[in-house]
């Protein structure tokens, strides 16, 4: 397998929020409760986020052994590499719209442009960039 693919395999959200949640140990059935998805399906994310190393798991025995789950140091540091990756990346992006709001501005101030043109461009670049604002 590629690594590439490796590695967006790891990025899928449902992965990093049970990364998020794996802070504390979990059992399975938990996160299945916590994000409404069977108990097959987190079985799964959490098969590629084992075989990978970010989490861990250890039997504890209750009424019957139970396996519970949590996150290894590679897991801790990936999940913090990844959020400031995303979190640069927002403040990248935020400031890349603000420079060109402030050209199509710069372009309705000098009658480049008409107020109609301005006004879809603005609509579009805010569409363009909606994401990066509703954080």
């Amino acid at each position: 397998m590629d690594f590439y693919y490796h590695v967006a395999e790891l990025i899928s959200p449902t992965r990093i929020k049970i990364l998020r949640e794996l802070k504390n140990e979990k059992h399975p059935e938990e996160l299945a409760a916590e994000f409404e998805m069977t108990r097959q399906g987190v079985d799964k994310h959490l098969a590629i986020l084992y075989n990978m190393g970010l989490v861990d798991k250890k039997i504890k025995d209750m009424k019957r052994p139970m396996i519970f789950y949590f996150l290894t140091k590679e897991g801790e540091c990936f999940l913090q590499d990844f959020e400031n990756l995303v979190e640069n990346l927002v403040i990248d992006l935020r400031k890349r719209q603000r420079e060109e709001l402030l050209v199509l501005d710069k372009m309705l101030v000098d009658g480049k442009i008409s107020e109609a043109e301005y006004l879809r461009k603005k609509s579009n670049l805010e569409k363009r960039f909606r994401w990066v604002m509703c954080r």
